[in-house]
């Protein structure tokens, strides 16, 4: 499949394009993915699900471990960092992601996200370079994204391309919540989740 660019006139490109909104829980849970797949919603318009309507195994894994905390990948916001779809060429990814950062920035601005959940190493590191971060894996830390103070969680990236991802994501969320219950984090992951939940009941 041809790749597709956007990354040349950014000011162009819709802040709403491929942004998904969430809803309740959701809503500000930021899912940031690396770049549009091939066969993802930059074709179906949902994201993690195909063009049939099926969720994808990356989606099923997702949630698996969005689960307890009462969020899913149909709730929870989502974009990905890289607008440009390039193809076979993962060289370009920083190139263009670079470039479609404003994008970006413009997406963050609109959802306001509580906590951003940044999916893969690589996705993490061009987070890191543009945002001049330095997000650990499986840590919740605090950025600043555009204009705005934003709780971070990188984690790796879920695809059953990589069991071993999915182990290590799993043992994540574990301690999180361990850590949560023990209130090691201050504002942590289970405390985020759980006060969204608490002004949804008032």
């Amino acid at each position: 499949m041809n790749a597709e660019h956007y990354c040349d006139d950014v000011d162009k490109y819709p802040a709403d394009k491929f942004l998904q909104f969430g809803s309740g829980l959701g809503a500000k849970v930021l899912v940031v993915g690396e770049a549009p797949a091939p066969n993802g919603w930059r074709l179906s318009g949902r994201a993690f699900y195909t063009t049939e309507g099926k969720l994808l195994p990356t989606g099923r894994n997702m949630n698996e471990l969005l689960a307890s905390y009462g969020l899913s990948v149909e709730n929870c916001a989502f974009t990905e960092l890289v607008k440009c779809y390039p193809g076979d060429d993962r060289k370009l990814l920083k190139v263009c992601g670079t470039k479609c950062w404003p994008i970006f920035l413009r997406q963050v601005d609109l959802i306001k996200p509580s906590l951003i959940i940044i999916l893969g190493v690589k996705t993490t590191e061009i987070f890191n370079l543009l945002a001049k971060a330095d997000m650990p894996m499986g840590v919740i830390s605090t950025a600043r994204v555009g204009d705005l103070g934003c709780r971070v969680l990188a984690i790796y990236h879920p695809s059953p391309v990589s069991p071993t991802s999915r182990q290590r994501n799993r043992d994540i969320f574990s301690r999180l919540s361990a850590e949560g219950c023990e209130g090691a984090l201050g504002l942590n992951f289970a405390d985020q989740l759980n006060d969204q939940h608490d002004h949804r009941n008032e």
